[in-house]
């Protein structure tokens, strides 16, 4: 999931960094379909790639294993497949990881009872502040949406998780401070039983009087419609693929006409909610929690013909412990509890104030004057300090931070014209970069450079292994690329032949590459520790001779121009969405909305 504001430790997944053409500001793209009918991979896992899995488009080839993932329920099976996805995936050099997230943040001594998530999320429903029944919280800038079934972001997913719920959610069981996965609105574990066809049906007990926030009742028909509107074509969100295991998904997806139906079905007394999955998935209960499959009302839903406009400003109904009672845009969001919420008599804070910005001089002035009670970032030059008081905490994320480059980009295609060529452009470009300096000397909050994009904490088939240890070529653990701090003289070495053998001319007495283009721009929304990782690319690149200049641009039109491909480099970042590796893989499949690549397109 992506987050709007990076911190300092780059706790949220995207802060995105843009390399988009300069000039008239249009980005060359649309380059010819069959550049990209090379990729391979052994869709039958029999360990050879034989000449039918040879020169594949990207949706005969990455969506197809994907959905044989998907499509699996045999452990081992499915981890192989899930390693030669990422192997693909990294073949293309458009996937350039730089490190593995930790999220860092400040909270006063007086808050107890936060709690977080290693997804990125920020929990105030059951916190206390002496007898203080409001908080307030700058996690980051206006957020692009609050509606859960199109909100793709980690801080907009945070606001959701206050104001919407679903069959399950997360609240801080053992006291750690940790989020762990409880029944939300369904009133325990559903009964699940296994069909002759090989699917699964989950049946969910919903709990008795609960109620949507302007008090009428929440029935199993409410999340019949919620998950179809969340899956459908005719929304076209993001996150439809998160619905991909249940039944008839795949036509309900590609339907625009919001005619086809999920696998899903409520009882006749509206008491129970079924869900039929094609093929079970280890992680089902965490995707009931996910934000996307919170259930929404469909009166409220469709009182505006705007897609996303019954939430465009405060007001509007919700099912989680919280209502939205103002949202003075790029200033504040301010939650109140919702009297209504099944769990109201536990809420412990009354108000929840959100402060917007991405101005860490400003979250730390006002975190410092005891405005804010807690802040997701703060300005680079306190890190130090900071690490020495008792507000600043840390703790690892489910995360990668990279730079995404889009296929279709003709930045690269004066010598590189063919996608094969602009493979090797992409992965010398990566060879340049210094993850142990960046982690090192720019962002200096625990991070661990990354060999791989699916990052450390996901564990293997085994349960034990992390699926990161089997990364690069013989599952040796050595990854995609060396980031050993010693490996780094012959990585920009590597860099440098893989960019002459495209046609680039380099000259041996300056090091230096006289002939690639330097019309890139380096794009990324407001933030200090942005900036300062776009300064280190720069220079880096610089040190090679390619030349790349910085611009920043708003949060929510950054995104815009992300997904709509309208760039040529990005510097990106994920946080898992659950804990699997497929949340990191299933991304990337053609028609998936969070695929910024243009994998496929």
């Amino acid at each position: 999931m992506k987050k709007n504001l990076i911190t300092l430790s780059m706790t949220a997944a995207t802060c995105l960094l843009i390399l988009t053409s300069c000039g008239n500001g249009t980005v060359a793209r649309d380059l010819d379909a069959s550049a990209y009918n090379h990729y391979e991979i052994d869709l039958n896992n029999d360990g050879v790639i034989s000449d039918s899995e040879k020169g594949l488009t990207w949706a005969n080839s990455y969506d197809k294993v994907i959905s044989s993932i998907k499509s699996t329920s045999d452990t081992a099976t499915r981890y192989s497949l899930m390693h030669k996805a990422e192997t693909l995936l990294m073949s293309t050099g458009a996937i350039c990881p730089l490190y593995f997230y930790t999220d860092m943040y400040l909270l006063k001594t007086s808050v107890t009872d936060f709690y977080t998530s290693p997804l990125g999320y920020k929990f105030f429903t059951y916190a206390k502040k002496g007898t203080s029944t409001s908080v307030t919280a700058c996690i980051a800038s206006e957020p692009s949406t609050v509606d859960p079934a199109l909100n793709s972001s980690v801080d907009g997913a945070t606001y959701d998780s206050h104001l919407f719920e679903g069959l399950y959610c997360y609240q801080d069981v053992n006291g750690d401070g940790q989020a762990d996965l409880v029944p939300g609105l369904a009133a325990a574990a559903p009964t699940k039983t296994e069909n002759d066809d090989g699917s699964v049906t989950y049946d969910f007990t919903l709990r008795d009087g609960i109620k949507f926030s302007d008090g009428t009742d929440i029935t199993a028909s409410d999340f019949v419609y919620s998950w179809n509107r969340a899956a459908s074509g005719a929304l076209g969100a993001d996150y439809a693929y998160m619905f991909d295991n249940v039944k008839n998904a795949d036509k309900v997806e590609a339907d625009e006409t919001g005619e086809e139906k999920l696998g899903v079905e409520a009882s006749a007394d509206n008491k129970h909610f079924k869900v039929t999955l094609a093929t079970d998935v280890p992680y089902f209960y965490e995707l009931c929690a996910f934000p996307a499959m919170s259930v929404v009302k469909q009166a409220a839903v469709e009182s505006s013909d705007v897609r996303g406009g019954w939430v465009a400003d405060a007001g509007f109904v919700t099912s989680g412990a919280y209502t939205m009672d103002s949202w003075d845009h790029d200033s504040t969001i301010v939650l109140k509890k919702n009297p209504y919420y099944w769990n109201a008599s536990n809420v412990t804070m009354d108000t929840i104030t959100f402060a917007l910005s991405d101005d860490t001089s400003n979250m730390y002035t006002n975190y410092s004057s005891g405005a804010y009670d807690m802040i997701d970032d703060f300005p680079t030059s306190m890190i130090d300090t900071l690490k020495t008081t008792p507000d600043y905490h840390i703790q690892g994320q489910l995360g990668t931070y990279y730079v995404i480059f889009n296929v279709k980009s003709k930045l690269f295609a004066d010598k590189a014209d063919t996608e094969q060529k602009r493979e090797k452009v992409r992965k010398a470009l990566s060879l340049f970069i210094d993850r142990n300096y960046i982690v090192n000397s720019v962002t200096r909050g625990g991070q661990e450079p990354a060999n791989s994009f699916v990052p450390t904490g996901l564990t293997d088939a085994d349960g034990v292994s992390e699926f990161v240890s089997y990364n690069g070529a013989d599952g040796d653990g050595s990854g995609y690329y060396s980031v050993a701090a010693d490996s780094y003289a012959s990585n920009v070495a590597e860099g440098v032949e893989m960019l002459k053998e495209v046609g680039y001319t380099y000259d041996e007495s300056s090091g230096k590459f006289t002939d690639f283009p330097s019309n890139g721009v380096y794009l990324y929304n407001t933030s200090e520790g942005h900036k300062a990782i776009g300064e280190t690319l720069q220079a880096e690149l610089a040190a090679k001779g390619i030349t790349i200049k910085l611009q920043n641009q708003e949060w929510a039109t950054f995104l815009d121009t992300r997904k709509a491909g309208g760039y040529d480099i990005a510097r990106n970042g994920w946080l898992a969405d659950y804990n699997d590796p497929i949340s990191f893989l299933d991304m990337w499949t053609t028609a998936s909305g969070n695929n910024d690549a243009q994998f496929g397109k």
